[in-house]
């Protein structure tokens, strides 16, 4: 997320350029269909909390050196994040009697996620 981190982005493009063999880069890149409330003129905002909040961590992997797990997650901030954007609020129009539980269900996977990326940032 070039937004939350500028530094860690060139960081990981610089370890894919310079890996001898192939890379992926995985980047989080909002979009108008998120529905990100206020409009895109507020993506940074929106990327960072997306950092902040949990819902996308970053992370670098090169086979040569260990997991690095580059950003802190603050889950208080994750149901914040998911209400600035229309694809989640929807889900209280298509299916408001189950929305509360998928969302919880979200929040709840994306915590074991990123306490599985603490672990490999450990091991």
């Amino acid at each position: 997320s070039l937004q939350a981190n500028q530094m860690q982005t060139i960081k990981a493009i610089e370890e894919a350029v310079n890996y001898d063999g192939p890379s992926i880069i995985l980047a989080f890149c909002p979009c108008i269909t998120h529905g990100i409330k206020g409009g895109m003129e507020n993506v940074v905002e929106y990327a960072k909390l997306a950092v902040e909040s949990g819902y996308y961590p970053l992370f670098r992997r090169n086979p040569k050196s260990k997991f690095s797990l580059d950003s802190k997650a603050d889950f208080t901030k994750y149901d914040e994040f998911l209400k600035m954007q229309t694809r989640y609020k929807m889900l209280y129009t298509v299916n408001s009697e189950k929305a509360d539980e998928m969302l919880k269900e979200n929040k709840k996977l994306a915590i074991e996620r990123y306490e599985f990326y603490e672990k490999l940032g450990n091991e």
